[in-house]
């Protein structure tokens, strides 16, 4: 499966919709999607659902990310709307404080200051915030009786049939198990992009996870799907089949990082006919392409390449020697976090639109 962003990452509703996220996006959408005026329609909303999706629910969750409470707030986001003045960070706020800035950000930036999670903003009121002592009493439940729990009403034995709404990060939690496994499981029926899901779609919540396969029904080119995590093999196990061919202008690239393209040419559909840039003067992280610790995966227009090779660096994170990933203007430090939007910088190039850039550990 991303973080609440600070002011800079204010996105047109055309960024948003080309904008891909850990899996924790959805293809459905609500009305709160558009320009921050529709956002505002309603008076209150229900923070819950992005709640659960930034943090897990946890309201007042630190994990030394940057990002603070319940809906992952900046601490320079919290400060500049007012949020220092109720509390020293987010994660020191009451779910209702937390909501009250939420509120602010809202009305300033619109949803897409939620780029991964915003999806799941509802009208009604947020429960969290109506329990914390001292806050102002809900006015109404935020569902009827009916419409509560859907994560346990639709789901039928090991089945889960998918919701307005759903994202992959919230099924799983609510089964208790991580996107990527239930991603794993349910490749055949999602398709190569775990960011995409579709109402009335059966995921199935128990059982092994899927084999990697060749292609998906309906796709004409071969999905670039990889082995569970659990199920990868030690990197001394078995030799890469191939040799990566890097683009080098300043030396050679570290042994550890030949290696690691070794094995993304070899194990991932497609990344041996792409080029691959390595060692350049030029580069704004001195630890990266001068020091021959970073790599640019050229996909070009071949997102899902690019998603693949992400996604391979991801469930390989530790036996690669990942130090952290940039794909398409976000960033991942943690093969367990979430990705983080970058400011824009211009061209698709400088965004990482058309390659995946990855730094590895010296």
């Amino acid at each position: 499966m991303a973080k609440h962003r600070a002011p800079r990452y204010v996105r047109t509703k055309k960024a948003l919709a080309k904008a891909p996220v850990a899996a924790g996006a959805t293809v459905v959408g609500f009305s709160v999607l558009g320009s921050p005026a529709q956002a505002l329609a309603a008076t209150t909303h229900d923070w819950t659902g992005v709640a659960e999706c930034e943090s897990g629910g946890d309201w007042s969750i630190n994990t030394g990310n940057g990002y603070y409470g319940g809906l992952q707030f900046s601490q320079s986001t919290w400060a500049a709307h007012g949020g220092t003045a109720l509390a020293p960070r987010a994660d020191l706020a009451t779910p209702a404080q937390q909501v009250e800035i939420a509120e602010k950000v809202l009305a300033g930036q619109g949803i897409g200051a939620w780029p991964t999670c915003g999806s799941r903003l509802t009208d009604g009121t947020t429960a969290a915030a109506a329990e914390t002592p001292g806050a102002a009493p809900s006015a109404a439940p935020a569902t009827s009786p009916e419409d509560a729990d859907t994560h346990g009403r639709h789901a039928s034995g090991s089945g889960y049939t998918v919701e307005r709404g759903d994202t992959i990060a919230t099924i799983a939690a609510a089964h208790g198990q991580s996107w990527r496994d239930l991603y794993q499981r349910n490749v055949d029926v999602i398709g190569a992009d775990p960011d995409v899901i579709l109402p009335g779609q059966v995921l199935h919540t128990a059982g092994p996870a899927a084999a990697p396969t060749a292609g998906l029904a309906g796709n004409a080119a071969p999905a670039p799907m990889i082995a569970p995590l659990a199920a990868a093999a030690p990197a001394a196990a078995a030799a890469p089949a191939a040799t990566a061919s890097i683009t080098n202008s300043a030396g050679e690239v570290a042994s550890q990082v030949q290696a690691a393209a070794d094995r993304v040419v070899s194990e991932v559909p497609g990344a041996g006919s792409i080029t691959i840039g390595g060692t350049r003067a030029s580069a704004t992280d001195p630890n990266g392409h001068p020091s021959g610790l970073a790599l640019d995966y050229m996909v070009t227009s071949d997102a899902a390449l690019g998603d693949a090779i992400a996604e391979y660096h991801i469930a390989h994170w530790d036996e690669l020697g990942v130090e952290y990933v940039i794909w398409q203007q976000r960033i991942l430090t943690s093969p367990d976090g979430v990705w983080k939007a970058m400011a824009d910088r211009g061209s698709a190039t400088a965004n990482h639109m058309d390659h995946v850039h990855v730094n590895y550990a010296g």
